[in-house]
């Protein structure tokens, strides 16, 4: 019996293929420098918007939007944005309890 690699996981040699792995290559790359270290910092800009509610659903529902165009898309976002949202947590509580303290 030959086993064979499961078509959803596959690049079609088609513009849409690349795309996905071009799309997975970049989150790959930005999974690795941003998750492996923790000293790594985010920019500001991120760190800003992470304060926002409607930017936190939005970087959700990027995931939903990755995983109706392709599974391993939506595996390294979730991954990506998982991490963000732990960093975040972590980087921002003394922070917004602070914030809190200070109304």
């Amino acid at each position: 019996m030959r086993l064979e690699w499961p078509d959803m996981l596959t690049f079609s040699g088609s513009f849409d293929g690349f795309l996905r792995l071009l799309v997975v290559a970049i989150v790959s790359i930005l999974l690795i420098f941003y998750s492996t270290v923790f000293e790594t910092e985010y920019s500001t800009k991120l760190v800003e918007l992470y304060l926002l509610p409607w930017w936190r659903l939005l970087v959700a529902l990027l995931i939903l939007v990755g995983a109706i165009w392709c599974p391993r898309v939506a595996i390294v976002v979730a991954a990506l944005v998982f991490f963000y949202f732990a960093d975040m947590h972590t980087l921002l509580s003394p922070l917004a309890q602070n914030v809190r303290m200070a109304t």
